[in-house]
């Protein structure tokens, strides 16, 4: 007998076992509040039939089991009471499962995540399949929330303290195996044989009563009350270390956690659900939420790319550049699985360049993976001794001086050695893409891809085309830098296109501020407290000192006094300053990279200033406004001229590209925040104190005037 509802289809199978499957419209399965009901109705179904004998659980998807709870559910919420209801109703119908007067098990292949597996920890028996993408996880916390479906109260039990705290609170994935390992799942069986395995074990679990009694009431064994105690300090200290305490999710986790150990299960559930929707109904949450969405569609969108490009895949990468972003590229492609042909741009000997690609590579592997495979990644190198034998590439990136003249005359000799279906790209970080490819016959086949230091760290790439860059170059441009874990965004070319362009008024107004006597520490200090990954001096040491004082000229050739650099730029570039890789910039490096103290000179000698006070919180918001608001108004500027053409895009890449803090939404969602009357004015009161001659944008001025903002209100949350 078969019953059939949209999203949920149950079946009662002649051996007494019913199978729920679980099957959304879409490519992945989602508990929303519709699904939920329906799953509830199927328990009651379940249970009320005597002819069935246990349950089990499964995915009506090849790939994926399930992959949390709907987050455009999250997103509409306002109301704390509401968004605690929808919590308590999801806890309901999980321990309706726990409960069920009847053997579950559920069978888990792909994705179980959020609310996936809060449903998964409500069953009696979980099997995975031994596929390597089945993962578990609570992701939660990373989104601004908690588990809200009885996670926070049922993971701890079944898997102790310590290593629900440590999965709770870091959102990390855990592989099928590693998830048998700390008991989160029972067995592990091919993928073929999940059904099968799950029908069998709940008809073990029926005939035996004992066996199913031991594994729905099993709990892991509670720790002395001191180490318990101890536990929780630990995580708080860790907590509060890592997240300055602007992140309130994780404290609020452990929180509940304890409440439920300390006043039992049920109290617990209530705590969940009050935390879940106290944090739910906040920016913080809210911005988060949107992040992961639009990191998600980018991704997308770039796997689409890249399966369209399959025919012409880049398996070959061609790297000119012996420097630090020209090695960082070569080690990504050949750990990622390409070939790469490596041309320094010297004629020295080719063995200290072999070695500091064999350095680089192991640094970068670091312990993740077996030791053979770095070796495996250098021999996929070959560094060639003329540039013509880069004749077999399929890519061909350029990492050279950031000298217009110098990639000019580089591209044209390499056009003239590419096979004619092979990509010439440019890793500037500034320059005109549109410059260098007047010169090609074929430009059509010439783009930027600008990836940002440390390449093994910074997920984004900008892929930036001219007038006459073909599609299908854009997409293999993509397709390839998906490849190598990247996320690309599609921009446009224009003077520093766009991460680069808004740096640039941030690091000349922390010039600026620093010159009008503003300690050193309290800029760095400020910025840190508004939630940027790095102050915007330790920016500026880490992509050295070189590189942006080069690009802030660019930028001030093409946009006049609105980018001109204030004085102290000049008095410390006749430092010779370069930042971290030269271990002396606005701070001292020591010759591992750790930071040590800010650069004596630049006191003696340029007569900045440090405090050995904390920025005072006054002080502090001036500070970041100063360094915050032009950032906006230069990426309302790069709307206007459709460098990008939609907020989202301006706001995924300053978090991704610059340590933006993504619970702040990025800077266009940072500015809808402040409101449109507000930011013109602190713009004005900014622009008049420096005699900069700047202006807001007229953007803001017309969204002020219309009364409109970057991303406009709908029914799933804003739209940008």
């Amino acid at each position: 007998m078969t019953q059939t509802k949209q999203q949920v289809i149950l079946r009662k199978k002649s051996s007494g076992v019913a199978v729920l499957l679980i099957d959304c419209p879409g490519k992945v399965n989602l508990l929303t509040s519709e699904v939920m009901r329906e799953i509830a109705d199927a328990l009651l179904d379940v249970e009320a039939d005597p002819a069935v004998k246990a349950l089990a659980i499964l995915s009506g998807k090849p790939d994926t089991f399930v992959s949390g709870a709907d987050l455009h559910e999250i997103l509409r919420l306002r109301d704390i009471e509401e968004a605690r209801r929808l919590s308590a109703r999801g806890q309901a119908v999980i321990s309706k499962l726990a409960w069920l007067a009847k053997p579950t098990v559920v069978g888990i292949n792909g994705a179980c995540l959020g609310g996936g597996l809060e449903l998964a920890l409500g069953a009696d028996w979980r099997v995975a399949s031994d596929d390597p993408g089945t993962v578990l996880g609570l992701p939660e916390v990373r989104l601004g929330i908690i588990p809200g479906m009885g996670g926070t109260q049922r993971l701890p039990r079944l898997v102790g303290l310590r290593t629900a705290l440590d999965k709770i609170i870091s959102s990390d994935l855990v592989p099928a195996a590693a998830a048998k390992e700390i008991g989160l799942v029972d067995e592990i069986v091919g993928q073929d044989d999940l059904l099968a395995a799950c029908q069998q074990a709940a008809l073990k679990l029926a005939e035996d009563r004992s066996v199913w009694k031991a594994a729905r009431h099993r709990q892991a064994a509670r720790e002395e009350p001191e180490r318990e105690e101890k536990s929780f300090a630990l995580t708080q200290r860790s907590v509060r270390i890592r997240t300055k305490g602007q992140y309130p999710a994780p404290m609020r986790a452990i929180e509940v956690i304890r409440h439920g150990l300390e006043r039992g299960f049920e109290e617990g559930l209530a705590g969940e659900a009050r935390a879940f929707a106290e944090l739910a109904v906040t920016d913080h949450a809210k911005n988060l939420i949107n992040i992961f969405f639009n990191t998600e569609f980018a991704r997308q969108t770039a796997a689409v790319l890249a399966a369209r490009m399959q025919s012409q895949p880049v398996t070959a990468l061609g790297v000119v550049g012996s420097g630090m972003m020209g090695i960082a590229v070569a080690q990504l492609a050949a750990l990622s699985g390409h070939r790469v042909l490596f041309m320094p741009t010297s004629r020295g000997p080719r063995a200290p360049v072999i070695e500091r690609l064999n350095s680089s590579i192991s640094h970068m592997h670091q312990a993740q993976a077996s030791a053979e495979e770095p070796a495996q990644a250098l021999a996929r190198i070959q560094v060639l001794e003329d540039e013509p034998s880069l004749a077999a590439s399929h890519l061909i990136l350029e990492a050279v001086f950031e000298d217009e003249e110098l990639k000019r005359q580089l591209f044209q000799r390499l056009e003239a050695i590419a096979a004619p279906g092979c990509l010439l790209a440019s890793n500037t970080s500034s320059l005109s893409i549109t410059k260098m490819a007047s010169g090609l016959a074929d430009s059509g086949r010439f783009v930027g891809m600008h990836f940002f230091h440390p390449v093994d760290r910074m997920p984004l790439v900008e892929i930036i085309s001219h007038r006459g860059t073909r599609r299908e170059t854009l997409a293999r441009a993509a397709g390839f830098a998906f490849r190598l874990g990247k996320i690309p965004i599609m921009v446009n070319d224009g003077p520093g296109f766009l991460v680069n362009r808004l740096l640039c008024p941030y690091f000349l107004e922390a010039a600026r501020l620093a010159q009008e006597g503003v300690p050193l520490n309290w800029i760095d200090e400020a910025a840190l407290d508004f939630g940027m990954a790095m102050g915007p001096l330790v920016v500026l040491d880490e992509i050295g000192m070189d590189i942006g004082i080069k690009t802030a000229d660019t930028l001030h050739k093409a946009f006049g006094q609105r980018m001109a650099p204030p004085a102290v730029f000049e008095r410390v570039r006749g430092l010779g300053m370069v930042g971290r890789k030269t271990g002396t910039g606005v701070y001292c490096w020591d010759e591992s990279g750790k930071r040590l103290s800010f650069n004596p000179r630049l006191i003696d000698e340029v007569g900045l200033s440090v405090s050995d006070r904390k920025v005072p919180a006054e002080e502090g918001a001036r500070i970041v406004e100063r360094l915050v608001l032009p950032m906006v108004d230069e990426a309302a500027r790069c709307l206007e001229e459709k460098i990008v053409r939609k907020p989202r895009e301006v706001d995924l890449a300053m978090v991704l590209g610059t340590g933006f803090p993504p619970y702040r939404g990025g800077p266009l969602r940072y500015a809808d925040l402040l409101g449109m009357p507000a930011l013109r004015a602190s713009l004005e009161r900014i622009y008049a104190g420096d005699g900069s001659g700047r202006s807001v944008s007229r953007l803001i001025q017309s969204m002020e005037a219309e009364g409109r903002r970057f991303y406009s209100r709908t029914a799933d949350g804003d739209e940008g």
